[in-house]
């Protein structure tokens, strides 16, 4: 269930390493915690990711968060059909979500889907710039899977966890 007035109180920003409150972020998959606790800034200053936060209110506690980076795809590990309409390159432009997660005491209310769509606009705007053709990512689990074909991801055949979603579906669900 979406829960309208929740969403209008969260705010997706940059994040800042000196300001964000990172310590109390537990979703229940300790990799996404760890990530976030111990490795995400590091990652950031290194210009290996771009890590975007969600705060409730004026807090600056993180209770969810997404993290992109520039990425390419073998273009052998494509669906033949999808391959055969794209150039004749050894890789593809893509970006990766590498991570995304919401704080359980807030999971079931939207907050999920209104990140996922913050990262949507944001690879729209990476592809304008300098060209991407898919967003990929890799399921951490079923459930996670399940809900990203619900946003119209398809799994890259012999490379599960791995999933993908072309740049054109992404501005058509924008």
């Amino acid at each position: 269930m979406i829960d309208r007035a929740f969403l209008a109180r969260l705010r997706i920003e940059p994040l800042d390493r000196s300001r964000h409150e990172r310590a109390g972020f537990h979703c229940g998959v300790d990799r996404v915690d760890n990530f976030l606790t111990n490795t995400a800034a590091r990652q950031q200053d290194n210009d290996l990711t771009r890590v975007y936060v969600a705060c409730l209110d004026q807090s600056d506690a993180v209770i969810g968060y997404y993290a992109l980076n520039a990425h390419a795809i073998d273009a052998a590990s494509l669906p033949q059909a999808m391959a055969k309409k794209l150039p004749n390159y050894p890789t593809i432009a893509a970006i990766y979500l590498s991570i995304i997660g919401f704080h359980r005491d807030h999971q079931g209310k939207g907050g999920g889907g209104f990140l996922m769509a913050d990262a949507f606009r944001r690879c729209v705007q990476v592809a304008d710039v300098v060209g991407a053709h898919f967003l990929v990512l890799d399921a951490l689990n079923e459930r996670a899977a399940k809900l990203y074909r619900e946003l119209g991801f398809i799994d890259l055949p012999d490379h599960e966890p791995r999933m993908i979603i072309g740049m054109k579906a992404i501005r058509e669900a924008l």
